[in-house]
Formats: C-alpha cells, structure tokens, sequence
C-alpha cells in the first residue's frame, strides 16, 4: 500500500512527532509497503492526502491529539491510526478528562485555573497546562515563590493551568495495542528519570531515563491496572493503541492522563513495552497496519 505519514504539525510537540514519524517511515519501508511523510502544515495538504484511503496520524499535541485532525479525515472519508474525535477531546483536555473519570478511578484531586491563585494544595504539587503533551509545562512545586514564578510562564503560554495533588510514588506507564478487534495489555514501564520527575527533557534525552519493564507485576496490580483500562474502553471508543500514564503507591494506582497518539521515537514509552512483549517495532507497526486493511480493502 501507498501510506503517508501524517507529521509535523505547529504545535510544541512537533520535533518529537517529526523524530516518530521517521521511524514509522523506516518501518513501513522495511515492510514492503511505499511510506511518503506528509507535513500538517504543507499548504496543499488537503491537495496531497485526498487521495488516499488510508493515512498514518503522527502528530503530537495540538491538531493530532485532540480531535482536530480525525474530524477532517472523518469528512474527507480517509481510515487513519489512533482514536476518533469524541476520544481525542476527551483525553487531550485534561480538565475535561478528570471530571469524566474522577469518580470511576482513583486520579490526584485537581482545580483548574486562568488566574493568579493561592496554593491550592500542601507542597509539592504540581502544575502542568490543560492541554499539552511531552511534559510540556509540567512542574513539581515546592513553595510560594516556585507557584508565582512557574504560574504565571504557565499562564502566559497556556492561558488554562491545572493544579494538581502530588502523588508520590513509582512512575509507570500502561500500553494497550489493538490486534484485530481485541486490546492487549503490554508488560508495565516503570520510569525511572535521573531528573526529580520524568520531564521533557528527561523523556527525550538518551541516557536520563531508565524504562524498566514489570515482568513480574503481581496479580492485584495486574487485576487493577486491568479494571482501569476496561473502565475506560467501556466509555471511550479507542483505536489501534494508547496509553495510560500513572502512579503506583504501595498498591494504589492513581491515573494521571491518556495518550491516543504516543510517542513512537526509539525512547518512547509504548515501542519498550512492545519490545518487553517480543514484539519488535516493525512488527508493532504491522500490526497496526493490519487493523486497517480489511476496511481499505472494501
């Protein structure tokens, strides 16, 4: 098949959508399939994808993640990776996500704010924007002058800031991947960053972050990472693969925020679980593929 790669975009997550879909290209190439990289604000974008049935969503953050781009594929009746409209708004917008899911799963109590406010919480907390992604914006606050000066850079870029309960405990990352009709958990990430937490820099950065696969989860976490994920595919139409990032304290799993396009760079979260899983990246890209050509096909 001819496939292009829906990439780039404007948002500040474009650097690391482009390095993503680079190895998708790679991949894609590798199976005999014809990738071409198609960047989001090419001014004849509509002109270049039109054309096909089938596209390759890539874009992080704005635009990709949020709904907007599967609504004009939806229009321009073009199939594409990773998950409808309704599921983009209601996990990009982290506010909106929170008050969807606050009380069918245990999430770090949480305000929303446009304004100067007073600390909300005990320090630390933390604060992060609305709507972003790759950490962008996310800082662990642990007094009155970090909550001032960080507020406000916040504000200023992201307009809407959330104020979030700090939760300490093991960072882990929760993958899912579609193969035909079903999901299938992969092997749990704990994250494990040489900075205070697993930041832009320390996501992006080779060597500032250890991914450590939990091959040997107990049963109960299992059990309860197992009821989160069914909880959310009950109400959310997911496709292909996302992912759920989280706190584990003691036995405790606390959700943070979902992921419907993750990052697919060589450090990226859900290619090391698949890798955990023997599932290499060519096969992961695969598979994705695979969900969508019978639809192509008719």
């Amino acid at each position: 098949m001819d496939i292009p790669i829906i990439t780039g975009g404007k948002s500040i997550e474009r650097e690391i959508a482009l390095r993503s879909a680079k190895n998708v290209f790679n991949s894609i190439n590798n199976l005999g399939h014809k990738p071409l990289i198609i960047d989001l604000i090419d001014d004849e974008f509509i002109n270049k994808i039109q054309n096909y049935k089938f596209a390759f969503n890539v874009v992080h953050g704005d635009y990709g993640e949020d709904g907007r781009l599967s609504s004009l594929l939806d229009i321009l009746g073009i199939d594409y990776t990773c998950s409808s409209p309704e599921t983009c708004v209601a996990t990009y917008d982290k506010f909106i996500f929170y008050n969807l899911f606050k009380n069918y799963v245990q999430m770090p109590q949480t305000i929303l704010t446009n304004k100067l406010i007073s600390p909300p919480f005990q320090f630390p907390f933390i604060i992060k924007p609305r709507k972003s992604g790759s950490s962008k914006g996310v800082y662990i606050i642990h007094n009155k002058n970090e909550f001032k000066f960080y507020l406000e850079k916040d504000l200023k870029e992201f307009q809407e800031v959330l104020v979030q309960e700090y939760i300490k405990g093991q960072e882990i990352t929760i993958s899912y991947i579609q193969k035909n009709d079903e999901f299938i958990l992969l092997p749990i990430l704990e994250i494990i960053p040489k900075k205070e937490f697993y930041d832009y820099e320390a996501k992006y950065t080779n060597g500032l972050t250890e991914l450590r696969p939990q091959l040997n989860s107990s049963e109960k976490i299992i059990q309860k990472i197992n009821e989160i994920g069914n909880q959310f595919m009950k109400i959310l139409s997911f496709k292909d693969m996302f992912r759920i990032d989280a706190i584990l304290k003691g036995d405790e799993i606390y959700v943070l925020e979902i992921n419907t396009v993750p990052g697919l760079t060589e450090l990226s979260d859900l290619p090391t679980s698949a890798i955990a899983a023997g599932i290499s990246f060519d096969d992961l890209i695969n598979i994705i593929i695979k969900n969508h050509v019978a639809r192509v096909a008719g």
